[in-house]
Formats: C-alpha cells, sequence, structure tokens
C-alpha cells in the first residue's frame, strides 16, 4: 500500500515468471512519473484492501511483518488506526 510499484529485485520479476502485462502496468507507472508518495502500488486493491497478484509479490512483500514497526508506521501515514 506505501510504494508505488513492486518493489522487486532486479530480475526477480523473471524469476517468479510475471506476465508481461503485469510489468507493463509497473512501467507506465514509472514513465507516469506520478508523486509515488501519493499513491498505492499499482498491484494494490484499494477497494478489497490487499495485493490483486498476491502469489507473484516480490520478496520485500513477503518479507513485510504484520504489526511491525514499519507497519505501524505506514499504517499512521495513511491514517489507519494502530
Amino acid at each position: 500500500m506505501r510504494t508505488p510499484v513492486p518493489p522487486f529485485q532486479p530480475g526477480e520479476e523473471y524469476e517468479k515468471d510475471v506476465p508481461a502485462h503485469l510489468l507493463q502496468l509497473i512501467a507506465d507507472r514509472i514513465a507516469a512519473d506520478q508523486h509515488f508518495d501519493l499513491v498505492s502500488c499499482v498491484w494494490f486493491d484499494d477497494q478489497q484492501r490487499r495485493c490483486q497478484h498476491y502469489e507473484l509479490r516480490p520478496e520485500a512483500c513477503r518479507s513485510f511483518q504484520v504489526a511491525s514497526d514499519a507497519c505501524r508506521m505506514s499504517r499512521w501515514d495513511v491514517g489507519i488506526d494502530v
């Protein structure tokens, strides 16, 4: 929710065999040069509040610990009670 694109390490998206159309969503977001601090991840479903491509998520997302300090700060940043 707090990163504008899935934070893949170099080559990780190919190891996970991420389909080209999903990689294009990432490329389009980067090319748009949006104010990244104001948008959710391009793969994040704002209504259901979850990743739309959970099985393909990068290691950084997999290792993010719910209820950690980083999690609480992220929730606070977007106005979610902690």
